[in-house]
């Protein structure tokens, strides 16, 4: 969802099996029952010693018949075996490291299908406001942050959300002001992004170094909040954002480097091997070098934006989707087709239920987004379009299907990137269409506090979130998590799309907030690795743990697939295990 996140952390050595030798992993775990680990038929390949042997476990392989096996294999990054304890005994050589699992689940690794990862881990070393809930405490981490600044040097940061702000603290609009900024930073330009990445806050001598004054004009797809005396309050939204965002220094190779480094540390301890992302040419250089220094503990898909800049740059240099290795591929491209329901910059057919004076701000005319779309697809691309209100889905769908019925038949794969809120017509389009919705299950359950002020019980309980009539109506439903906007960690999307209930009050609503949308733990699990595999082209190398798939599988601390519902939050990984190395043990 996020459209200008300030970049910046430092990963830990990767950990690997010592060859040879038994582990038995620690807090050992009920041991499976007989009904869950029955073993289906054993697959294998030539018995050749394989490098690591996980036995006595709850395999989950996340294929779609939900098989649990006890014991597999890998060897030269790939599984080689999935079945009984008793297939292991011809792929086991002297230099065979074998771990006793002690009866513990083993998941795919998890493949976010929508996430920012390295403007996320960059964002992790600037100024963190997630869960501020006053103004005063927002002052106090900014000053906190100028104090530690030189004169003059730009302060970053994200995370901030006015809806969980006291309403008398709020100015024009319902939104904060830059007087505590200016009063936190005053010898410093300010910029901090919205939870959602799609309102800047900009103290006033960030607005004076870019020329933002009570006589600057928006541009279009943009709002500049102002006081009623006409002066601008620092509020930026959508396309405005770029107003101050252009002269923001951009970060240094080493900053680069910093933040991916960052988010590969979270990743491996959260159980995530494989993301896509938007990319920076500075990103793909960083990734391809750690790759190639073996250093690199996540695959990457990237995506650049959609412009006619780089459609060219992408055909000139034979990209199509998708072009790369196993580690690092490109081939997406993505627009953003409106803004977010929180800033009531979505973009809807009929008027927001607590503002009707507004529908929202659309990004594109239908003829821009058809142009860009049909020369996107015509290279051979896959279109990425945001959409969050149900004009701007049914925009991007209308675009797709005129960009299939006027280019040359090809297999497509297009997304709808959140796909939140929809109109019950477009619901089985997805399908028709053959377009994939790429869908973040903790949206849900953070904006179900405001969602249906914003738009009311009967469009909520018509489209909202709603995973569950797409996959009934035969859609391709994809997960992920839209890091930093939300958390990184797979398990809080689980948890919400097997509760659709609150995350910092667990069980609550009681039943779940339009729990007809509700999924199982394993759809949730397979949402995140075999389905998300399916839309970034790679289901035929990763997202189950089937013979001959890539090794990239999590070990947890507990069973995901039984313990009590609110237990799933507290879930980690012990193992998270990529191309068969260990990139993180607890």
């Amino acid at each position: 969802m996020t459209r200008t996140i300030v970049r910046t952390f430092a990963l830990a050595a990767p950990l690997a099996f010592a060859a040879g030798c038994a582990r038995t992993l620690p807090q050992p775990a009920p041991a499976v029952p007989p009904s869950e680990a029955a073993p289906t038929p054993a697959r294998t390949v030539p018995a050749t010693p394989a490098d690591m042997v996980l036995r006595n476990g709850k395999i989950f392989v996340g294929d779609s018949a939900g098989t649990i096996v006890e014991a597999m294999a890998v060897r030269g990054g790939r599984v080689v075996y999935t079945g009984s304890h008793a297939g292991l005994d011809s792929l086991i050589g002297p230099n065979t490291t074998q771990t006793d699992l002690q009866g513990r689940l083993v998941t795919p690794g998890f493949n976010d299908a929508h996430i920012h990862f390295a403007a996320g881990g960059a964002s992790l070393l600037a100024v963190d406001l997630g869960g501020t809930r006053s103004l005063a405490e927002i002052e106090r981490r900014v000053a906190a942050a100028a104090a530690r600044a030189q004169p003059g040097e730009w302060i970053t940061g994200r995370g901030w959300d006015h809806t969980r702000l006291p309403a008398d603290e709020l100015g024009p609009g319902g939104w904060p002001t830059n007087e505590i900024l200016n009063r936190a930073a005053p010898r410093n330009p300010v910029l901090l992004s919205r939870v959602d990445g799609h309102t800047s806050w900009a103290n006033r001598e960030a607005l004076r170094i870019a020329g933002v004054t009570r006589a600057s004009r928006a541009p279009a797809g943009g709002e500049i909040v102002r006081t009623p005396a006409g002066e601008p309050t620092g509020i930026l939204k959508e396309s405005a954002e770029n107003l101050v965002a252009r002269v923001v220094p951009d970060p240094t190779p080493a900053q680069v480097r910093r933040g991916i480094r960052a988010a590969m540390e979270l990743a491996a301890r959260t159980g995530v091997t494989s993301v896509q992302s938007d990319v920076s040419a500075a990103d793909v250089e960083v990734y391809r070098a750690l790759a190639a220094a073996d250093s690199l503990t996540v695959r990457v898909y990237g995506w650049f934006p959609l412009t006619e800049r780089s459609i060219r740059d992408l055909q000139a240099r034979g990209v199509t989707a998708p072009t790369g290795d196993e580690w690092v591929r490109l081939g997406m491209v993505k627009g953003y087709t409106d803004g977010t329901l929180g800033s009531r910059t979505a973009a809807m057919l009929e008027p927001f239920a607590d503002d009707h004076s507004t529908r929202g701000l659309p990004q594109y005319t239908e003829a821009q987004l058809d142009s860009l779309v049909g020369a996107a697809d015509r290279a051979g691309l896959q279109v990425l379009l945001h959409a969050i209100g149900d004009a701007a889905n049914r925009q991007a769908l209308d675009a797709f299907e005129r960009a299939q019925r006027r280019n040359p038949p090809r297999a497509r794969r297009h997304r709808i990137e959140h796909a939140q809120v929809l109109d019950r017509r477009d619901i089985p389009r997805f399908r028709q269409l053959g377009v994939i919705a790429s869908m973040q299950p903790t949206h849900a359950t953070s904006d179900m506090r405001w969602a249906e002020t914003r738009i009311g019980r009967e469009r909520a309980v018509e489209g909202a979130y709603v995973w569950r009539s797409l996959l009934d109506a035969g859609a391709k439903v994809i997960f992920g998590t839209d890091f930093a906007v939300e958390p990184m960690a797979p398990v809080e999307g689980i948890y919400s799309a097997v509760t659709r209930q609150s995350r910092e009050e667990p069980g609550t609503p009681q039943g779940g907030w339009l729990p007809e949308q509700r999924l199982t733990r394993g759809e949730a699990i397979r949402l995140y690795t075999a389905a998300s595999a399916f839309g970034e082209w790679e289901e035929e190398r990763k997202g189950t743990l089937q013979p001959g798939m890539l090794a990239d599988l999590v070990v947890w601390d507990r069973d995901l697939l039984s313990v009590p519902e609110a237990e799933i939050l507290q879930a980690e990984p012990v193992l998270t295990v990529v191309g068969g190395r260990v990139v993180f043990r607890k």
